[in-house]
C-alpha cells in the first residue's frame, strides 16, 4: 500500500467522522447553515442519533467512508479516470451504491429505520452520493490548501 493512499484513507476516516458530528449537531438544532438543517435527510437523523453516542455514530460513518475510499480509488485507477468532473460523478455513484448494501444487509437496522426507510431509495441514494462528494471535496481542499 502506498504511503499517500494510507494517509488519504486515514484522512477520509477522520473527515467522514467529522462531518457526521456536524450533521448530528445540525439535526439536533445546535446550529443552522443555509437551511440545510431543515431538509428531510437531516431532520430524520435526529431519531437515529438518539440511539448512538457521538463517538459511536461518528465511527460508523467513518468506517463506511474508509470502506468506500478504496473502491473509488480502484475505479479511478482501473478506468484511468483523470478528469475532475468524471471523478466527481464516480464519487457520487460509488458513494450512492455503497448505501445499497447498508440499506438491505440488515447490518444497520437503526439507520434503516430512521434514514433509509423514511427517505426512500432515490432520495437516500442521492444523499449518500452527495455525502461522498462532500468528503471528497473536503479531502481535496485539505490536500491542496492546508496539508
Amino acid at each position: 500500500m502506498e504511503e499517500s493512499f494510507a494517509i488519504n484513507l486515514i484522512l477520509v476516516f477522520l473527515i467522514t467522522g467529522f462531518w457526521d458530528i456536524v450533521l448530528r449537531a445540525m439535526s439536533e438544532g445546535h446550529f443552522s447553515f443555509l437551511g440545510i438543517e431543515k431538509m428531510k435527510w437531516v431532520t430524520v437523523l435526529k431519531d437515529y442519533f438518539n440511539y448512538h453516542t457521538l463517538l459511536g455514530a461518528a465511527l460508523i460513518a467513518a468506517f463506511v467512508g474508509a470502506v468506500t475510499y478504496p473502491l473509488i480509488m480502484y475505479t479511478f485507477k482501473k478506468f484511468n479516470i483523470t478528469n475532475v468532473f468524471i471523478k466527481v460523478i464516480v464519487v457520487f455513484l460509488i458513494s450512492g451504491l455503497v448505501g445499497i448494501p447498508m440499506r438491505y444487509s440488515g447490518l444497520f437496522p437503526i439507520l434503516y429505520k430512521h434514514y433509509y426507510e423514511p427517505l426512500g431509495f432515490g432520495y437516500s441514494f442521492i444523499t449518500d452520493g452527495m455525502s461522498g462528494v462532500v468528503v471528497s471535496t473536503t479531502l481535496t481542499f485539505l490536500k491542496y490548501f492546508i496539508l
